[in-house]
């Protein structure tokens, strides 16, 4: 039989230098278990280490800073530093292509309608004692809001969302759940008022939490469901131009 060649694993493409660095450094952050916060070498160490120009190494470190994966600190005593997986700056990339994509807003509110429910399965199925700390912290701040509290209650009902999302034990759904309510929320709570259902929003996310604190995936997913299923049409009454509005990047 004639020889084989052997099928590439990725699909490759033509890649700047720059990229090719902020790929290796990136690599090397992730290797090295470095969190964030974690000082990197040096501009002279690295464009060393990397064998490259201070140019291509400061297009590399730009690259992984509009990303929010490097920090470069200002001044002396400063450099770059390793950043954060961050679902606001996550989002905001994911609002720059739904704009170019033309994405209507109602699609963005019905995708976290079909997400939000299976997180809620999960982390009922899975209950991480770590997140479900978060969930019982959150929980005590739905109980403490004041009832003329009104930025207080928009932060809190969202930041519910957001926690399901980590709870959920899924890096993929956590991120993208959290990015798409950070699109959501740059859009819509901006502009809301404290809904007049609002201690009905609160009871709601209670027993979503006590169907996850209890291991109850299908009641949790149901809840949640219902729960999700009345934002959209609470957004469809109250904001129905934005329904059809194409996602804008911010």
């Amino acid at each position: 039989m004639p020889d084989q060649q052997p099928v590439p694993r990725f699909r490759q493409r033509a890649a700047k230098m720059s990229e090719l660095v902020a790929r290796q450094i990136l690599a090397d952050i992730v290797e090295q278990g470095l969190s964030a916060g974690a000082a990197l070498p040096t501009e002279a160490q690295m464009v060393q280490g990397y064998g490259v120009s201070r140019g291509t190494l400061r297009e590399a470190l730009r690259i992984l800073e509009t990303s929010g994966l490097v920090r470069v600190r200002p001044g002396r005593g400063g450099g770059p530093v390793v950043g954060s997986v961050d679902p606001h700056t996550f989002g905001r990339t994911m609002a720059l292509f739904m704009q170019m994509g033309r994405t209507r807003f109602g699609e963005l509110v019905e995708a976290r309608v079909i997400m939000e429910p299976l997180m809620a399965r999960l982390a009922a199925e899975r209950r991480d004692a770590g997140r479900l700390r978060e969930l019982a912290e959150s929980m005590r701040e739905h109980r403490s809001l004041e009832e003329r509290d009104e930025a207080s209650y928009l932060a809190v009902m969202q930041r519910f969302h957001g926690v399901l999302a980590g709870l959920s034990g899924n890096g993929v759904l956590d991120l993208f759940g959290r990015a798409l309510k950070e699109i959501y929320t740059e859009r819509v709570v901006a502009a809301e008022r404290r809904p007049e259902r609002w201690e009905e929003v609160r009871r709601e996310h209670e027993a979503v939490a006590a169907a996850i604190v209890a291991g109850d995936g299908a009641e949790a997913e149901r809840l949640m469901r219902e729960h999700m299923v009345a934002l959209a049409a609470h957004l469809e009454r109250d904001y129905a131009g934005v329904q059809d509005e194409v996602v804008g990047w911010w």
